[in-house]
């Protein structure tokens, strides 16, 4: 089977899915890893095929520091997501019979496999879904809300990450021939 991984941000964002590929490659697969290009090494290094995203989210972090207003560094987010976008949309029409995605592209990655047919399955890092049982990370509070505050928060904090990438995948879909999402 052929498996593209999906992965966009620093090296902790990277590594660890260079262990699953590694993983998924000793038992047959094919597998890429679609990643921004400082990490080609490191995936090279791990035997595993790599599709370049455009950006460095480094960049993408000293642009917004240097941003003189809140307007500046949505705007600098919102190329980054843009061509981000259009990467991750290529490399899954580069081929692949399975896309396994990290959080932070899934909502892009989901379109992409949408165009193409191809499924998606969300591979998190770290618990994704909303629950009373505990905050999720980068909620509103690290500490314990409260079953109905912690799913509050968790239902925020996905709300808040879908806004900010709400445009770059309306956007995709246009590009891609979608309907605009339900």
């Amino acid at each position: 089977m052929r498996i593209l991984i999906v992965t966009a941000g620093s090296r902790g964002d990277v590594a660890p899915y260079t262990g699953l590929g590694r993983r998924l490659l000793e038992a047959g697969h094919e597998v890429t890893v679609a990643a921004h290009p400082p990490f080609a090494g490191l995936i090279d290094g791990c035997g595993l095929d790599h599709r370049p995203l455009p950006g460095d989210p480094r960049e993408l972090i000293r642009a917004r520091a240097r941003a003189a207003s809140w307007d500046e560094a949505r705007a600098a987010m919102a190329a980054f997501l843009d061509r981000l976008a259009d990467g991750v949309a290529a490399a899954v029409a580069d081929g692949a019979d399975l896309v396994l995605t990290a959080f932070g592209p899934a909502a892009l990655s989901r379109v992409a496999g949408e165009a193409s047919g191809t499924p998606v399955i969300g591979t998190f890092l770290a618990p994704a879904c909303p629950t009373r049982e505990f905050p999720l990370a980068g909620a509103a509070d690290a500490e314990d809300l409260g079953p109905d505050g912690n799913l509050a928060a968790g239902q925020r904090l996905l709300a808040d990450a879908a806004a900010l990438q709400a445009d770059a995948v309306a956007g995709l879909r246009t590009r891609l021939g979608l309907p605009p999402a339900p």
